[in-house]
């Protein structure tokens, strides 16, 4: 019994550490819990089949759920080369949020992207109501995180519920980052989960900037449920890929194309 004690504090202890420290070596960890190497790899071995820590080469870290779901989400579903560009748009359009901003952020396989590349100590309010991207932000200490509530789909990682509406609503936001599932000239943008329509209706009538930031494949699509027209939209990010015609309608529609990377 002692010898179990002993160990739910040696574990608690090396979560308290990675917390602290970040990454840790094998070597530093067992020289403050004062035990062996080889126990310490035993506790670390465990701690991994627990979804404690991560190890790494010759050491560990704090286990980061976000991780492993952006992996299988944006790369399990995705080829690398979409996930490359998603990355770039990502990259580009965390660059536009400027401090004590708020923002909406949207569903879809970009958007994470757009959450991983915020800079963390970026003072912001972040409103969204996917699982995926509260992740990232739910322990930043400068970051408001505001996650709509209600039923969690699992297959979209979406919380939806009949009082998102309303509740977007009453608020307003200095820039939405949008996603879409189609992107039509006469259709405007469609998304395939119809329960996150009215959400997203919400989020582009309640920010100042609308930015769009999705793929090259996207375009030319309509999916079944629309939500914005193209003339709701003020920024359009997407990737290198984008066709030359569909290029030419946003601009003499006034959209901002930006082509990331």
């Amino acid at each position: 019994m002692a010898k179990i004690e002993e160990k739910k504090e040696h574990w608690k202890s090396v979560v308290q550490l990675l917390s602290q420290n970040g990454d840790m070596s094998v070597k530093e960890i067992a020289r403050f819990l004062d035990v062996s190497e080889i126990t310490t790899r035993r506790y670390l071995m465990q701690m991994e089949k627990e979804r404690l820590i991560d190890r790494t080469h010759g050491g560990a870290r704090l286990f980061d759920s976000s991780r492993m779901v952006i992996e299988r989400y944006t790369i399990g579903e995705h080829s690398e080369q979409s996930a490359r560009q998603k990355s770039l748009i990502g990259l580009k359009a965390a660059s536009l949020v400027q401090p004590n901003e708020t923002i909406f952020l949207d569903s879809g396989s970009t958007t994470p992207y757009v959450a991983k590349y915020l800079d963390k100590d970026l003072p912001l309010t972040v409103v969204c109501y996917t699982f995926l991207n509260a992740l990232e932000f739910y322990n930043r200490k400068n970051t408001n995180l505001i996650l709509l509530g209600g039923f969690y789909d699992r297959d979209s990682t979406i919380f939806h519920g009949s009082q998102d509406s309303s509740f977007l609503r009453g608020m307003r936001a200095d820039r939405a980052f949008i996603s879409a599932a189609g992107i039509d000239a006469r259709l405007g943008l469609t998304t395939f989960f119809y329960f996150e329509a009215d959400i997203k209706k919400m989020m582009v009538q309640s920010a100042k900037q609308v930015i769009l930031v999705a793929d090259s494949s996207k375009f030319g699509k309509t999916s079944v449920s629309h939500f914005a027209d193209l003339s709701q939209v003020h920024v359009v990010i997407t990737d290198q890929g984008v066709r030359s015609e569909d290029a030419v309608m946003l601009r003499d529609r006034g959209i901002q194309l930006i082509i990331a990377g």
